[in-house]
């Protein structure tokens, strides 16, 4: 059984219809030093054709997300052509690019919040069906630490519980997660406003 100790950004899991994620994701280009870090899990959104990082919360750039980050590819100085589950603010790289999870209709497991702290299982299935914000946190690990929180019906919230990952009851030092899907105008493919 899956104990959290931690927000861990969007993680993957399967498709909304059923059927298994396969690992489908797309590259976009990362501007050779973009100064803000991006890690695997944090929500993104294409800009003037290159990736940039989603921080909105209650809603999202107009032309909607674009998908999850997981993972960038680029030359290095010294190792070479290299891949990295995070993007360093700064890096200096012509050919970086970002791998990401865009597909629309993919199911992401992430820690639900409730005034930044840890919910039961119980008070995360009341959610489901509910929209719910992002929760942008500002830590400097390695893995993003964006969670979801503020369920609501409005409908400017990015992302609709699905349900809730039992087997990741909390505690009161762990996290519950939830199963989530981009709401349609959320997602830049859905969106009929272009970028």
């Amino acid at each position: 059984m899956p104990a959290f100790t931690k927000p861990f950004g969007l993680v993957p899991v399967n498709r909304a219809d059923g059927l298994p994620y396969a690992g489908a994701t797309r590259e976009f280009k990362i501007t050779s030093g973009y100064n803000t870090a991006l890690r695997q899990g944090d929500t993104v959104r294409v800009a003037s054709g290159v990736i940039a990082k989603e921080t909105g919360e209650a809603s999202v750039t107009a032309g909607g997300v674009i998908g999850v980050f997981i993972g960038c590819s680029y030359t290095d100085a010294t190792l070479g052509k290299t891949f990295r589950t995070n993007w360093t603010a700064g890096t200096v790289a012509a050919d970086a690019v970002a791998i990401v999870v865009d597909d629309p209709d993919v199911l992401f497991r992430v820690v639900y919040v409730s005034s930044g702290t840890t919910v039961s299982a119980q008070t995360a299935a009341a959610v489901i069906g509910k929209n719910v914000a992002l929760v942008q946190n500002t830590t400097a690990t390695l893995v993003s630490d964006v969670a979801v929180g503020s369920a609501a019906t409005t409908n400017t919230l990015p992302l609709r519980v699905v349900d809730v990952d039992y087997d990741s009851a909390a505690s009161s030092t762990t996290y519950t997660a939830v199963f989530v899907k981009w709401n349609a105008t959320m997602h830049a493919y859905n969106n009929i406003l272009g970028t």
